[in-house]
């Protein structure tokens, strides 16, 4: 099937969110000429193992990398990837990408924090499902938890449920999970924050 990507893929409006200390996190649609900058703002993270940061910082700097190069990720279309960038006061505090099967599934793939303790990866994941669900119109979310502190604090508190058959993995190896348009509505009051500017 041919698709316009063009067309499907919409910047995200920009979104105001209040930390815990007050300071303001402005959450935006990365463009291509900015990949350089954010993976050199996301590098301190690959020497940082705990919840597997390590890991999930590498695959997110490859995954702009082969964007930069116009090359498929995880079987996406290159066309079809997006990166959510939070910045407070100019600088760079966590990120969230994801990419598009087809244009009514999502595929999730990471979202990463530079500042601990301040909420910043539990703001973005709703930031990038109102992108998804809201902006690009997806029916259909595929994601899988990457870390025990991703299932624990985002998939099982979200409400996605792991598909019918064990085996099905995603590009990770682990139990792929999904999220519907129905479930995103019924927890989206509740989840997102902030206002958009």
């Amino acid at each position: 099937m041919e698709v316009d990507w063009k067309s499907v893929m919409k910047p995200y409006p920009k979104r105001r969110i209040v930390l815990p200390n007050g300071e303001e996190m402005i959450v935006y649609s990365q463009t291509k000429d900015e990949i350089e900058q954010v993976a050199e703002a996301i590098m301190s993270n690959i020497k940082y193992h705990k919840d597997l940061f390590d890991l999930v910082t590498s695959e997110i700097i490859t995954e702009l990398y082969l964007w930069r190069e116009n090359r498929p990720m995880w079987g996406c279309p290159p066309e079809s990837h997006f990166n959510l960038v939070g910045k407070v006061g100019g600088e760079i505090v966590g990120c969230s990408n994801g990419a598009l099967r087809d244009p009514k599934t999502g595929c999730s793939l990471h979202t990463i924090t530079m500042k601990r303790g301040l909420q910043i990866g539990a703001y973005l994941w709703p930031c990038k499902l109102e992108h998804y669900f809201d902006v690009l119109g997806i029916e259909r979310l595929e994601a899988s938890a990457e870390s025990a502190i991703g299932g624990r604090k985002l998939f099982a508190t979200y409400g996605f449920t792991p598909q019918p058959f064990p085996e099905k993995k995603s590009h990770f190896g682990t139990q792929l999970q999904v999220m519907t348009r129905e479930q995103w509505e019924r927890i989206k009051p509740g989840k997102l924050v902030g206002e958009r500017i």
